[in-house]
């Protein structure tokens, strides 16, 4: 009798598992609408079917998956719970992708392929929200899953900005990233770049392309990563004037001076020197006279001076006896550290 009890609760548990179904009703999902959510597990294959209600005109706002599921037996046991008590969710609030004020959404699919990525994933869908309702959009899934086919792949929303920067990994030192701007339902590309930190030095080698007047031209530029500085950094500070900001710091026995662009990249537009190799070439003038401080550098016919008094700090940027005084704010260290410094390209005077 015992044997044909365990034999029958056996039968029932494999066929609970292979024919497993579950429904919930969700109010907490997003703001003023109504989620319901089904899943039915047949023979290993993973169904989902999700219906997003506004609360308000009642209408159906986004429908996605298996449609069947909204119909049978198993709608009529949607139990009402809380969105974070469900564990094997596929979908969620992805934030305002195209920066129109609105939340979107994502939903990832059951099934797991690989098609050439570097680990497998289950693909994902976008749907933007519109006045008419959650619209699926190919083009910004596309870039979600290219990001995260790839090795260290992301996808970030720069709502400062308005951009959308995937990025990924090549190796220890080169990473892939691109921007994107997105009206409505459509991505565009506006620029894709490498960053390459095997080079010498402390800058990484920036190399790519970015749109400028409906075309893609090719740039390099710099990159340096002011927070792995640490101690190295012996002065910096953003320009008044929102231009960028100024950082001079050691690297070995070399100094260095970098101006970091203040916008979206946020590279490294001048440094002085650019590569270890140019130290020689690379003269700084240290000057100090009472509480006073001056740093002098050349580059071709035009002259820096970083300036710091008790109360300021700035610098002076003199192209053929014009100069331009860039004040700074938000100081970090002193020039005066350099008093008794000693690096291969810094004489005193």
């Amino acid at each position: 009798m015992k044997l044909k009890i365990s034999l029958l609760l056996f039968l029932c548990a494999v066929f609970y598992n292979a024919n497993a179904q579950k429904a919930y009703i969700i109010n907490d999902f997003m703001k003023g609408y109504t989620l319901y959510f089904a899943q039915q597990t047949l023979n290993s294959e993973i169904k989902e079917y999700y219906k997003l209600t506004d609360n308000e005109s009642k209408k159906t706002v986004l429908e996605y998956g298996a449609k069947e599921l909204s119909s049978l037996p198993i709608s009529k046991t949607a139990k009402t719970t809380a969105f974070k008590n469900i564990a094997d969710k596929n979908i969620r609030v992805l934030g305002d992708v195209n920066f129109d004020g609105r939340p979107d959404i994502i939903i990832f699919d059951t099934e797991i392929l690989d098609e050439g990525c570097y680990s497998p994933q289950a693909t994902a869908s976008i749907f933007i929200n519109t006045s008419n309702g959650f619209i699926s959009s190919p083009g910004i899934s596309s870039v979600y899953n290219n990001a995260n086919c790839l090795r260290g792949g992301s996808f970030e929303i720069d709502p400062k900005y308005k951009r959308i920067i995937t990025s990924s990994s090549g190796g220890a030192a080169l990473h892939g990233v691109e921007y994107y701007s997105v009206t409505g339902t459509e991505a565009k590309m506006l620029s894709s770049f490498e960053e390459d930190g095997f080079a010498q030095g402390p800058f990484s080698k920036i190399t790519g392309k970015r749109l400028e007047n409906n075309k893609y031209v090719s740039f390099t530029s710099l990159s340096l990563y002011e927070t792995g500085l640490k101690e190295n950094k012996l002065v910096a500070f953003d320009t008044k004037n929102g231009k960028g900001r100024v950082i001079v710091f050691k690297a070995d026995n070399i100094l260095y001076y970098a101006f970091q662009q203040n916008d979206e990249y946020q590279f490294v537009s001048f440094a002085h020197p650019s590569h270890p190799e140019k130290a020689e070439k690379a003269i700084f003038k240290f000057r100090k006279q009472n509480t006073d401080n001056e740093l002098e550098f050349n580059s071709g016919n035009i002259k820096y001076i970083i300036y710091e008094t008790p109360n300021s700090i700035g610098i002076k940027i003199n192209i053929n006896g014009k100069i331009s005084d860039w004040q700074g704010v938000g100081k970090e260290g002193t020039l005066s550290s350099l008093t008794n410094a000693k690096f291969i390209n810094l004489v005193r005077e």
